[in-house]
């Protein structure tokens, strides 16, 4: 098995997009995009590469000109290392955009030198079940929940079309979803998703009820998603860690930090 270095991390990462359902896509030589649908109308900007400096202010210019153009009111560009120029988060700065967060890339290698499993291991999360998200009521908890934990705003009816039917055609096609709940004495306080993409299982949207934090549910989460990563074949777990929170945890249960990702937001 090919080591996992840092290198081979990031181009991996290259690749972790979130581009929702209904999204609109720009592919432009500087960045890729994807304008979401509904009343989020938020921009989410990928691989942000400008090698000549003094044109950042007519490529950040360009890309408020095309998200206005399909409907957008604002964008999120993601800056990580592999961008350029170096300092493109200070640029930004310049042009109109606030710092809004700051993630960790951290992985876990599913198995050891040996070839033998390996999960992290995790305590608490007493009296929690964990279910995947494989029913349209199940589903319309998860939504619910992530509204709750991530303040996001309603998708409404028409923006949240897209979203279940590309939710019925993965159960339909894979008889899996990704997502998972974790339940406590039969109320859903957390969430939490996983994509798979070669050797890498992708772990995304963990978040867990303010009032059930501290009890090891966060860590249950992850340790089913690698499990089932593992079963599925894959050799390493990536995840987006919040600098804060969730980053600290995965380090003392031994996940690999190995670089950041800083995201600025412009409103329109």
């Amino acid at each position: 098995m090919e080591p996992w270095s840092d290198e081979r991390i990031w181009e991996a990462m290259a690749g972790w997009r979130w581009v929702p359902p209904g999204a609109k896509r720009v592919v432009d030589p500087h960045f890729e995009a994807a304008v979401t649908p509904g009343s989020y109308a938020l921009t989410y900007v990928y691989d942000l590469t400008i090698r000549d400096p003094t044109e950042v202010g007519k490529v950040v210019e360009e890309l408020r000109q095309k998200v206005q153009e399909l409907g957008g009111t604002g964008a999120r560009v993601q800056v990580t290392p592999r961008c350029q120029p170096q300092d493109l988060g200070a640029r930004l700065l310049q042009h109109g955009y606030a710092p809004l967060d700051e993630t960790e890339v951290m992985v876990w290698e599913l198995r050891d030198g040996s070839g033998r499993p390996r999960l992290p291991k995790f305590q608490g999360g007493e009296g929690v079940e964990l279910r995947e998200v494989l029913t349209e009521a199940d589903y319309d908890t998860y939504l619910g929940l992530s509204a709750a934990i991530f303040h996001d705003p309603p998708l409404g009816t028409e923006a949240s079309h897209p979203f279940r039917e590309n939710f019925r055609r993965q159960v339909r096609e894979t008889g899996s979803s990704g997502r998972f709940l974790a339940w406590k004495d039969g109320k859903a306080i957390g969430q939490a998703g996983m994509e798979l993409e070669g050797a890498t299982a992708r772990l995304y949207g963990s978040g867990v009820l303010p009032e059930h934090r501290g009890q090891g549910v966060y860590g249950a989460l992850v340790r089913k998603r690698c499990e089932r990563a593992l079963q599925a074949g894959a050799e390493v777990a990536l995840v987006t860690a919040r600098v804060g929170t969730s980053g600290p945890i995965l380090k003392r249960r031994g996940f690999r930090p190995v670089g950041s990702i800083q995201v600025f937001e412009a409103r329109w």
